[in-house]
């Protein structure tokens, strides 16, 4: 990990500017009923490296802040071409000091994905709350006049998907949309009305006899039945 004295002495050709467009949305499964809460961000190699959202009172379990960030970062390309790591933080708290919990993720992996709107499971949680985060990293243009721009060549790690939290409607929703893309119907599962019943180990034990569905498997899967009578 580079530390912000031996980031100086990195050549100028391994670095390259981003400008981060951020919004910290909202925050929800929050159980509690009353409270302000707020969230502390932090940067590394950032021309705006630290703030503060505003406190926001809770309402039906949510926090709604919306609150921009928009600042210039500077990445370092490694020797095998790929962006360094660039740790955003983010801390959750209630008025008064109560730590809710943190997030931490790596802009590197985004850069150049253009709009990116996610929901994060936050960690050190005593509940199963999520944080939603839009993001852009684009290239910053270079500001030299009558001169073409240049950009060294860099590839981006591969996206964390284990931080990452989709619950049922957003998987029904993101399947319903790539059958709209594809054009095809949604695939039909026919099954005997005296199955219907079974228990769902059952059912996914019949179904995949030779390994064991994931979760994000068997809701589509419990979605497509269509139940015929005897």
């Amino acid at each position: 990990m580079l530390t912000p004295f031996t980031h100086l002495f990195i050549s100028k050709n391994r670095k390259i500017n981003f400008e981060l467009s951020l919004i910290i949305r909202d925050l929800v499964n929050v159980p509690l009923v009353s409270g302000y809460y707020y969230v502390n961000w932090k940067l590394k190699n950032a021309s705006h490296a630290t703030g503060t959202t505003e406190r926001i009172h809770i309402k039906d379990h949510q926090i709604t802040w919306n609150h921009p960030i928009n600042t210039i970062i500077q990445l370092v390309i490694n020797k095998q071409q790929v962006l360094n790591d660039c740790e955003l933080k983010l801390d959750i708290y209630q008025k008064g000091g109560k730590e809710i919990g943190t997030l931490s993720i790596n802009l590197s992996e985004y850069a150049g994905s253009g709009i990116t709107t996610e929901r994060y499971l936050l960690q050190n949680c005593k509940f199963n709350s999520t944080i939603k985060l839009s993001l852009r990293m684009n290239i910053k243009p270079d500001s030299t006049p009558n001169q073409p721009t240049s950009y060294p060549h860099f590839q981006t790690p591969p996206i964390s998907k284990r931080q990452i939290f989709k619950d049922i409607p957003t998987v029904i929703q993101e399947r319903k949309e790539r059958n709209k893309k594809v054009d095809l119907p949604p695939p039909i599962l026919t099954i005997r009305k005296s199955q219907s019943v079974m228990s769902l180990p059952r059912f996914c034990k019949l179904q995949t006899p030779c390994e064991e569905p994931s979760p994000i498997d068997v809701v589509e899967r419990l979605f497509a039945v269509r139940v015929e009578p005897v």
